[in-house]
């Protein structure tokens, strides 16, 4: 069912606000794993460079997915507050 954007077709869905909202609280559940695991990766001593540079790699790439899951929590949230709109019958 996934398929590149440039393959689909634009097309008007109806969706219900309270689904997008569940949605939007798992992403935000996301965003915070991310960031704790990162935080807990600051506890880990290290004593080689080797370990140190994946320790600083893993911790960068988790706070990246944290923050990039935070902005697309604030465009759900910008989904969800759209007027709702009425579809005529014959659509």
């Amino acid at each position: 069912m996934h398929q590149p954007n440039d393959i689909l077709e634009p097309r008007l869905v109806a969706v219900d606000s309270y689904y997008l909202s569940v949605i939007d609280e798992r992403i935000q559940d996301l965003s915070n794993d991310a960031e704790h695991l990162a935080m807990a990766l600051s506890a880990i001593t290290a004593t080689d460079d080797t370990s140190k540079g994946v320790i600083v790699a893993v911790r960068a790439a988790l706070l990246a997915n944290s923050e990039l899951a935070s902005i697309v929590s604030e465009q759900m949230g910008g989904l969800i507050l759209l007027p709702e709109i009425k579809a005529n019958d014959d659509e």
